[in-house]
Order: C-alpha cells, then sequence, then structure tokens
C-alpha cells in the first residue's frame, strides 16, 4: 500500500509539475504573440506616417527639379545669347530668362515620422531591411547637400553683385518678386551680357544649379523607393 501510495503521488506531483510547465510554456507565448502583435501595429503606424511624409517629400522634389532645370537652361540659353545674338522667341526673350535666372528654391523635407521611429526606439522597429537601409541612405544624403550649399553661397553672391546695377531696391531683394524685378531691370539687358562679370556668375550658377537638380534626382530616386518599399509593407 505504501509504496502504491507513492507511486500515485509520485504520478501526481509529475503531473502537477508538466501542468505547472504547460501554463508557464502557454503564457510565454501569448505574451510573445502579444508583444509581436504589439510591434506589428506600432511599425504599422510608422510606416502610414512614413508613406505619408515621402509622399510629399515626392511631389516636392518633382517641383523642385524642373524649377532648377529651368534656373540652368535659362543660364545656359542667356550665355548662348551673349555669345551670338539672335532674335529671339517669346519664351527665350532677355527678359523672360532673366526672370528664370534670379530665381530660386530648396528642398524643405518632411522629416517627422523619420525622426519619430529614430527617437522612439530606433530603426530596428521596421522589419524591412531594405527599407531601413534605404531610409538611412536618404537621411544621409539630406545631412551632405554639399552642392545645395555652394549653390546657395553664388546665388547670394550673384545677387549682391547685380541687383544694384539692375536698379533694384533693397526691398525688392528681401521679397519673392525678386524675378519679376529682373525681368523689367533698368539696366539694359544687351549691356548686362556683355559684361564679364555677369557671364562668369552666368556660367557658375548654371554649373550649380545642374548639379542641384542631379542630387534632387538622387533623393527623389530614393524617396519613391521608400514609397514603393512602404505601400508593400503594408499591403
Amino acid at each position: 500500500m505504501n509504496e502504491a501510495g507513492g507511486g500515485i503521488r509520485g504520478r501526481r506531483l509529475l503531473i502537477e509539475a508538466l501542468v505547472v510547465v504547460a501554463s508557464i510554456l502557454v503564457a510565454f507565448s501569448l505574451d510573445a504573440w502579444w508583444s509581436e502583435r504589439a510591434e506589428r501595429r506600432t511599425e504599422a503606424a510608422h510606416l502610414r506616417a512614413l508613406r505619408s511624409d515621402f509622399e510629399q517629400n515626392v511631389s516636392r522634389l518633382k517641383v523642385l527639379i524642373e524649377q532648377e532645370e529651368r534656373i540652368a537652361d535659362a543660364s545656359h540659353r542667356l550665355l548662348l545669347a551673349a555669345i551670338s545674338p539672335t532674335t529671339p522667341s517669346p519664351e527665350d526673350s532677355l527678359a523672360n530668362l532673366l526672370g528664370q535666372v534670379f530665381n530660386s528654391g530648396r528642398f524643405d523635407p518632411v522629416m517627422g515620422a523619420y525622426e519619430a521611429v529614430v527617437n522612439s526606439g530606433g530603426l530596428a522597429q521596421v522589419r524591412d531591411d531594405t527599407l531601413r537601409l534605404v531610409l538611412a541612405e536618404f537621411a544621409s544624403l539630406l545631412e551632405g547637400r554639399y552642392y545645395e550649399r555652394f549653390s546657395n553661397e553664388l546665388y547670394f553672391d550673384f545677387i549682391r553683385g547685380f541687383t544694384g546695377q539692375l536698379g533694384f531696391s533693397a526691398a525688392v531683394v528681401a521679397s519673392d518678386s525678386l524675378a519679376a524685378a529682373a525681368a523689367a531691370a533698368s539696366r539694359p539687358q544687351g549691356e548686362l551680357l556683355r559684361d564679364p562679370k555677369f557671364r562668369e556668375q552666368l556660367a557658375l550658377r548654371y554649373i550649380a544649379e545642374s548639379n542641384v537638380a542631379v542630387s534632387y534626382r538622387g533623393l527623389l530616386e530614393k524617396a519613391e523607393r521608400v514609397l514603393d518599399l512602404t505601400g508593400r509593407a503594408l499591403d
């Protein structure tokens, strides 16, 4: 009886131990499932925010690339006009080209969603390795932007050097109507094109704005890739 009773108690203890172990394993599994579910919800929220921000980035970059290419093209056409003057078409009139050259715009990125991801736990919250890489590359390109800074310096030198000669007031220079004012400059446009310093500035502006357009195209490629990857991850 004692041996039989001991055997029964032993089996009971073993069953109880197995039940406890099974309960712990089930609890761990449920906790892991719940944590993964919460992480998926957090990631989905980040992905939606990233997609919204990068839709704006793509839109802004496309507009700015067109603008930079117009500025570079106008600078090139003015240089050609200075070398071999011809009767221009209305689109190529000196006034119109001057209005394009005395214009500027820069990319203001929308990075709130990216910064939220980085500040709330890092890019590891995004499971897609490729998406993490492209996001990091986009942020790295934004930190560089050397062509943009160089172009800004040239542009400020450009307007400082010629706004007075063109008859612009300080108020006009400080306003958004600089391009329009250039088209109605008081200094004869032919005389301006014969100015070696103006030609030099035009050549530099052509090179600088062309490089800015190329750098924006690089950013656009990354931004469009982010949109593609976030869309796939959310599908």
